[in-house]
């Protein structure tokens, strides 16, 4: 179990009101966990690499069912194609049906040899493994005036970066801004939570409504 899983878990669980759903599908997961065994669904269906029925980076995910909520936690900054990646999500959404993702930024300070996606000693550094790289995030202006933005900036001047929007879009290879989101569903809701100080980590967690 990953250090932020209570926390982002119970984002999601917070946020997530309707906890019966006809049919759920968790995208990067390989079974039940805390957050998943909350929600009661007649088909509750797992996507994931480790299962062979998954990859976050092919064009088409060749998945033929329909769901009424699409749940995707730390593994959308996999994504290298994020437009791609939403456009995947509402395709396998019904009408009216939620998603519900988070994309991470300054993970890993605590480790001495890596950081992921931040540049480290002029390099791109990788988590695992080159599949495992943080290739996207999203960004919107308004982020700058969110509490858990300015705190995390603040967090990371040790680190050296005065400007993290600047350093975001210099050191992220793929960035989605919030006309991609807009184009395709009704409703989109940003959140912000911002992790330890000594290793600080930035979620920002979408909620859309097709």
């Amino acid at each position: 179990m990953g250090r932020s899983d209570p926390i982002i878990f119970q984002w999601y669980i917070d946020h997530i009101y309707q906890k019966n759903v006809d049919k759920i599908a968790f995208l990067g997961f390989n079974g039940e966990n805390s957050l998943t065994n909350v929600f009661n669904s007649d088909e509750k269906d797992f996507y994931d690499l480790g299962l062979g029925n998954w990859n976050i980076n092919d064009d088409s995910w060749n998945i033929d069912k329909k769901y009424d909520l699409v749940v995707c936690t730390r593994c959308a900054y996999f994504s290298k194609n994020p437009k791609q990646f939403i456009k995947n999500c509402h395709t396998i959404l019904n009408d009216g049906g939620r998603l519900f993702v988070d994309w991470g930024l300054g993970d890993h300070w605590r480790f001495e040899n890596y950081k992921i996606g931040w540049v480290k000693d002029g390099e791109h550094e990788f988590c695992y493994s080159e599949d495992n790289f943080l290739w996207s995030t999203i960004w919107h202006d308004i982020f700058e005036s969110h509490e858990e933005f300015i705190k995390f900036s603040g967090w990371v001047k040790k680190f050296g970066y005065d400007n993290v929007k600047q350093s975001i879009f210099e050191e992220v290879p793929s960035i989605l801004l919030p006309e991609d989101f807009l184009r395709l569903f009704k409703s989109t809701i940003f959140d912000m939570i911002s992790l330890w100080e000594e290793s600080p980590q930035l979620y920002i967690l979408v909620n859309c409504i097709k």
